[in-house]
């Protein structure tokens, strides 16, 4: 695919270019298990040794690349990890003793755990703040401010900033902003055109999409930043394994499809819960009363598939978990399957008493591929059995 830039975004998930040919013709990509490759002459091979390239981890590469629009996906590819949380972490690297960090609160536990108790513990000062409140933010912004970090949407309270607001702020410091977008994918929210300078997933998510893989993803534009990154993923060695880079690669030929219909689904989900008596407050920003709902339509393809919620007073939580069929009581998100869990207790429970504790009783729900009048039906049914 010599110009991917004519090209929308389903057609450059199906058919970034493949750069091995394969000897009995596969439409499809084979697995490429081998960790050793042969050299033609000694030092003269395009692979060397599984750790540092792989030809299925590097499809999956150059494809979210392309996806994320860097236009040199080809050299300047993303890098695929073994989890979410070693995405993070390579990141994480870029921070060295002496310098600071700035989170947003509301963030998942893992990040907040790992910058709380290991990155604080290597001389680094993480700060974590609301950045909504932009004069809050700037006063924590100096010449030492390495990272400004930050979720689109947010993991589990569905805040919503603006990218490009933000951006502005912390590059008068040449601070790096870093987004996880692992909540929109680049179907949602293609946030280096909003100023963003490093975009992460866990791939474990949306892009895997079917809860069967384990994986995470950094991108970046800069070529400098990116030499820097590919030292840590490849010499740090948590890279993604021949397997995984081929479940989320096929997790990418139907992410539009399927964030389309989270989305879909998650909407007509959020326009019942806000208009049902038993729901306090509902968090989803295709709702027009969203207070962020003007930032979603700016930022936006799709409102996605995730959405947080409170119960009113008169259910009994408890009752309410247990009467529910279709909706699983489960960690992560972004499969086909929807999910809904209680962050407090589960995803964020390390980050109880933490500057980014969840709030004890919202309830966070991924809404998946299911025929949405039954979605609505089951959460109808639970909520009129549980009540005091």
């Amino acid at each position: 695919m010599a110009d991917s830039k004519k090209y929308g975004m389903n057609t450059r998930a199906l058919h970034t270019n493949k750069r091995f040919e394969s000897l009995s013709g596969d439409v499809m990509p084979p697995i490429h298990l081998s960790t050793t490759y042969l050299n033609d002459i000694p030092g003269e091979s395009d692979y060397f040794y599984g750790r540092i390239n792989n030809p299925s981890r590097e499809l999956f590469e150059r494809t979210l690349a392309s996806l994320e629009g860097v236009e040199n996906y080809e050299e300047q590819h993303a890098f695929a990890m073994a989890s979410g949380m070693s995405a993070v972490s390579i990141i994480a690297e870029l921070a060295k003793p002496g310098d600071n960090v700035v989170i947003t609160k509301d963030v998942y536990g893992g990040t907040t755990n790992y910058f709380s108790k290991i990155i604080r513990e290597r001389g680094v000062e993480v700060n974590f703040c609301d950045f909504s409140d932009h004069e809050a933010l700037e006063k924590l912004l100096n010449e030492k401010t390495k990272l400004a970090w930050i979720e689109s949407p947010s993991n589990p309270s569905m805040n919503l900033y603006d990218l490009q607001k933000i951006s502005e702020i912390v590059h008068k410091n040449k601070t790096f902003l870093v987004a996880d977008c692992t909540f929109s994918t680049p179907f949602i929210t293609r946030a280096f055109e909003h100023g963003v300078d490093i975009i992460m997933h866990s791939t474990t998510k949306y892009i895997g999409g079917h809860s069967d893989t384990l994986g995470g993803a950094v991108v970046c534009k800069d070529s400098e930043l990116h030499e820097e990154l590919m030292l840590y993923q490849r010499q740090g060695g948590a890279v993604m394994s021949p397997f995984d880079s081929y479940l989320v690669q096929r997790g990418l030929y139907t992410l539009g499809p399927r964030i389309k219909l989270h989305s879909e689904n998650a909407h007509k989900l959020a326009e019942y819960l806000d208009n049902s008596e038993f729901i306090k407050e509902v968090r989803y920003p295709g709702l027009e009363n969203y207070q962020n709902h003007e930032i979603a339509v700016k930022q936006m393809d799709y409102f996605g598939g995730m959405l947080s919620f409170y119960l009113h007073e008169s259910i009994n939580q408890e009752k309410f978990w247990k009467s529910l069929d279709l909706y699983k009581l489960a960690v992560s998100l972004g499969g086909v399957e929807s999910l809904i869990e209680l962050p407090y207790l589960m995803t964020h429970d390390k980050a109880q008493g933490t500057e980014a504790s969840a709030p004890i009783d919202l309830i966070r729900i991924s809404v998946g591929l299911e025929n949405i009048e039954d979605l609505i039906e089951d959460m109808d049914s639970a909520l009129n059995e549980s009540k005091k």
